[in-house]
């Protein structure tokens, strides 16, 4: 009887330390076939993988928490970002994310890599932006600062504050620990959200290249229609000039089906003259298999002229593809 009991105490912690502690695998795996034209170029006709033609680039991640009590968890993230045309690894191994953290009362402290506070803020922007995604005209071409900043770093220090009513934000700073490669960030956010209404600030600094970033991104979800929006800025040294970027976006759902739509457009200006101008647009649809499985279908085109009004680049791509999250 007294080996029962142990034998039940026993199992009755062991459930208990189960409960306080918790590993998910997660993953995802996008792929479409379409084609994508570029000027002076002529036109392709591939199968891409994720966000290079659909929706999200394909991943495979590992998330936990554990409940150290008292308010206190601990939490990590790996996830790993790969080619599912190919099958072929994106470098480096956790390109995703690679983070430990501690949250309480006081917030969160998150030590690694991850994606940078100014670019959650950018994720608001595009909410209903065409899902975010590679038809999304802001961030594939049309934003000139979309190919400036960098969406993460490495060797990340980030403070988040604990949510105060509505009101929430953070902070961070990444070490320049490479010699080769001037790497120091500082990155700020603070937004508001309440019932359908999200709003924020994000402001991120790059010293090594010389570029100041400040967004001020909105969504609203109106039930029958959501909006989303932002608007942005860069700040450079005297050769690259400064940016100036808007975009909006709507997303309309209608059972299984979503249809979306976004706008973007960027001026360049150097020594207070234009020295570029693009804008273009998206247009996309996704029809929900099941809780896991979508089929979408998208267009984006955009153009990119110089101070003279001449076309310097431009893309048109359509995709229709399959994306399934586990």
């Amino acid at each position: 009887m007294k080996k029962s009991l142990i034998a039940l105490a026993v199992l009755a912690a062991s459930g208990a330390a189960m409960a306080q502690s918790s590993v998910t695998v997660y993953g995802r795996v996008d792929l479409s076939v379409g084609s994508l034209k570029e000027l002076d170029k002529g036109s392709q006709t591939k199968v891409f993988n994720g966000g290079d033609g659909g929706l999200t680039t394909s991943r495979l991640g590992f998330r936990g928490t554990e409940d150290l009590g008292g308010g206190l968890k601990a939490n990590f993230k790996l996830e790993h970002r790969l080619n599912a045309d190919d099958g072929t690894s994106q470098d480096p191994m956790w390109k995703g994310e690679s983070t430990v953290s501690l949250a309480g009362g006081f917030g969160e402290v998150k030590l690694g890599r991850s994606s940078t506070i100014y670019d959650e803020v950018r994720g608001l922007a595009f909410t209903s932006n065409v899902f975010d995604s590679a038809f999304t005209p802001a961030s594939n071409g049309v934003w000139g600062s979309g190919g400036d900043y960098s969406s993460r770093f490495n060797n990340k220090v980030t403070y988040n504050l604990p949510k105060l009513g509505g009101v929430y934000g953070g902070i961070e700073y990444a070490l320049d620990e490479d010699a080769t490669v001037d790497a120091n960030m500082v990155g700020a956010k603070i937004g508001y959200k309440a019932g359908p209404l999200d709003v924020a600030l994000g402001l991120q600094q790059e010293k090594g290249k010389d570029n100041d970033y400040m967004l001020v991104a909105a969504a609203y979800d109106l039930g029958v229609v959501s909006l989303s929006g932002g608007y942005n800025t860069r700040r450079g040294d005297d050769a690259k000039g400064d940016d100036n970027e808007l975009t909006v976006g709507l997303n309309v759902p209608m059972g299984n089906v979503n249809l979306s739509f976004g706008y973007a457009t960027s001026k360049t200006e150097i020594g207070g003259s234009t020295a570029g101008k693009s804008s273009g647009f998206g247009i996309g649809a996704t029809y929900a298999l099941s809780k896991r499985t979508k089929a979408y279908g998208g267009f984006r085109s955009h153009n990119v002229k110089d101070g003279a009004g001449t076309k310097t680049a431009g893309t048109r791509l359509f995709a229709v593809g399959l994306r399934h999250d586990f």
